[in-house]
């Protein structure tokens, strides 16, 4: 299995992860991106 490229909705920066890890799940490379991005 190999890493493939996705891209954060909040930053735009993209990150690499294995298809079905939990990484996937949402649409940002970190806890960070993702608080923001969500407005918390």
């Amino acid at each position: 299995m190999s890493f493939e490229s996705y891209d954060c909705a909040n930053c735009g920066e993209s990150f690499s992860a294995y298809p079905d890890a939990n990484a996937t799940d949402g649409p940002y490379c970190s806890p960070r991106c993702e608080r923001e991005g969500e407005g918390l």
